[in-house]
């Protein structure tokens, strides 16, 4: 009885990252009139997959980015594999980072994502030109670039909030 209990909370914490992620991503599919507001919907991704990786290493791994990628593909309407691709690079830089830069606070996280970001959407615009043989306008990824730098403390403050409410700290110290 016990190992299932383990079981099924470790399941519960690796699922906490994946939840929160796609709450925020489903609010922001609500249909608006503008297609501006459409460039939100990417942006909890990427907050969601830096902040649980360099934060909870533990509850957030590369098969819960490759399972966002599906869904990003998905909702976004892009052809099947740009968005799990970039996420998987996005995933390593972050991951990377985190393991090279003790990160204690927030700026220093917030500087860190952009950067990641910025070298994520340059490799996005990359493979998205090599999939359409045809060099696309850098203009809508800049644009979502400074979007997504934007709202990161925003849906930040979220993942915090569901980490303090669903993941109790207790957990994280239990392999040590």
């Amino acid at each position: 009885m016990s190992a299932a209990k383990n079981f099924f909370a470790g399941l519960g914490i690796l699922l906490v990252p994946f939840i929160s992620i796609m709450a925020l991503v489903l609010l922001l599919c609500i249909p608006r009139f503008s297609e501006f507001w459409n460039l939100l919907r990417i942006a909890p991704f990427y907050a969601g997959i830096y902040f649980w990786q360099s934060q909870r290493p533990d509850a957030f791994n590369s098969i819960t980015a490759f399972l966002l990628g599906i869904f990003a593909d998905i909702l976004g309407a892009a052809p099947l594999g740009v968005n799990i691709i970039t996420f998987l690079v996005f995933y390593a830089i972050s991951q990377h980072l985190s393991s090279y830069f003790n990160i204690k606070k927030f700026a220093y996280s917030w500087l860190l994502f952009i950067f990641a970001t910025l070298a994520t959407e340059l490799f996005k615009g990359l493979l998205v030109s090599i999939f359409y043989r045809t060099l696309i306008p850098f203009k809508p990824l800049i644009f979502e670039f400074l979007l997504i730098s934007a709202l990161y403390p925003l849906f930040t403050r979220f993942y915090i909030w569901v980490e303090r409410r669903f993941i109790h700290l207790e957990e994280r110290y239990e392999k040590i």
